[in-house]
């Protein structure tokens, strides 16, 4: 019980610190107001913490500032507004003429669909949705027959941390960033005491409580901590469900296949996972055999793979530096808009190396290899030649030196790690 209320008590204290200490997120703001005029529902879907009530109430500021005024009605699920009837009720505050109703914590409506077809008919009106568990709002829109469109909401970016934490940009702030990431709760602790990082277990742990074990009610929680332990410290790799399955069993417990396949289905639901298929560059298809995984923020995925919560290891462990610095470039694409697979180099039937990302957005692609400085020179080489080994014209970049940032080298172009995360032309 002390537990539970730890987790409680924790939240609601950050919540209250977090209303004074926002930022304007722009181009969240920018694309819901854009995507309002032509969609009926709009949704803000992404991790519970990553902000979404903060834009949702900054969007309606946004809409009442317009010209000709829209009329806003502002609700939230959380405070007596149970199923359809209720917040029927409710819409009757849109009036007449241009509204806009905005809906904050919606999941927690019962019939909520219903209400939304019988508002749209009766009230001019857009709406706005935002949920702490999203996925059962995701799949009632995308099965809708109303216009609608789905925003993915991120913790914050490398550009964002620099604003919220008012540090300077340079090689500590961005070592900062890929150990603490980007969750608005987390960024409110001080970075490397042994409290903060206690505190940081104890947000991760409330997290996996309220958006996985509860909502689907898991018998063993152990286990999905053990799954995110083991995700976490390969992330980025390719890796099998048999090879998650065999490090994860013992001999006093076993798990199905079908069981840890639910138990990933629940974590990417939440927002927390994303499973990234891998593509063999020749053939352009599937390779069946494995699939990369990333986290959704940086500080949980850090939190998860330090395995016992005391450490935050990037200052000191090299591989997990690179594989932080992975998964935010990853968090940077999909944050523009990029569908990401990762690639595959075989001669033959022997491997010869991965391409890190292959992101696609508006029919066009582009390659990506990273290749921090930190590897060795034997390393560094063999991706070059990965990414020269690729024959078609689409764009390829080399993510390392800061020296050679912004050169091109064969027909590779280089962009320093920084740069990249910063929005540096990618």
């Amino acid at each position: 019980m002390s537990v539970l209320l730890d987790f409680y008590l924790i939240n609601i204290i950050l919540s209250i610190i977090l209303i004074n200490m926002q930022i304007i997120r722009e181009k969240y703001i920018k694309k819901a107001l854009e995507k309002g005029k032509t969609s009926t529902i709009v949704l803000l879907d992404g991790l519970r913490g990553a902000g979404k009530s903060q834009l949702l109430g900054e969007i309606g500021n946004r809409l009442k500032q317009q010209r000709p005024p829209v009329r806003v009605l502002i609700l939230n699920a959380l405070t007596g507004i149970k199923n359809d009837r209720h917040l029927l009720e409710q819409a009757r505050g849109l009036g007449a003429g241009i509204s806009a109703l905005l809906i904050d914590n919606a999941e927690y409506i019962e019939d909520l669909y219903t209400a939304l077809h019988a508002i749209l008919k009766t009230y001019n009106t857009r709406i706005f949705l935002t949920g702490q568990r999203t996925s059962g709002l995701e799949k009632m829109i995308r099965n809708s027959s109303l216009p609608q469109s789905i925003i993915p909401v991120f913790p914050f970016s490398y550009k964002e941390f620099l604003l919220h934490q008012e540090l300077r940009e340079n090689h500590a702030a961005f070592l900062s960033y890929l150990s603490i990431g980007g969750l608005p709760q987390s960024l409110l602790l001080p970075v490397n005491t042994k409290e903060s990082k206690e505190l940081r277990k104890l947000i991760a742990d409330s997290f996996i409580l309220e958006n996985i074990i509860e909502p689907y009610a898991i018998r063993n929680p152990i286990l999905i901590r053990r799954i995110l332990e083991k995700i976490a410290k390969t992330s980025g790799d390719q890796v099998s469900f048999r090879s998650i399955k065999e490090s994860l069993e013992t001999r006093e417990q076993s798990i199905s296949n079908q069981s840890l396949i639910d138990y990933l289905n629940f974590c990417s639901e939440a927002k927390l996972l994303y499973k990234i298929p891998i593509v063999d560059i020749k053939t352009k298809k599937i390779i069946e055999a494995g699939y990369a995984w990333y986290f959704s923020d940086l500080g949980m995925r850090n939190t998860f793979s330090a395995g016992n919560y005391y450490r935050l290891p990037f200052h000191l462990q090299k591989t997990e530096n690179e594989k932080a610095l992975e998964n935010a470039v990853f968090l940077s694409l999909i944050d523009k808009g990029y569908t990401i697979s990762k690639g595959r180099i075989t001669k033959g039937s022997s491997f010869i190396e991965y391409i890190t990302f292959i992101a696609e957005r508006e029919g066009k692609k582009i390659y990506i290899q990273i290749s921090p400085l930190s590897q060795n020179l034997q390393s560094q080489i063999q991706k070059k030649e990965a990414l020269l080994s690729i024959k078609d014209a689409w764009p390829k970049y080399l993510v390392g030196s800061e020296e050679e940032d912004g050169l091109t080298k064969e027909g590779i172009q280089v962009i320093s790690e920084r740069s990249l995360l910063l929005d540096g032309g990618i």
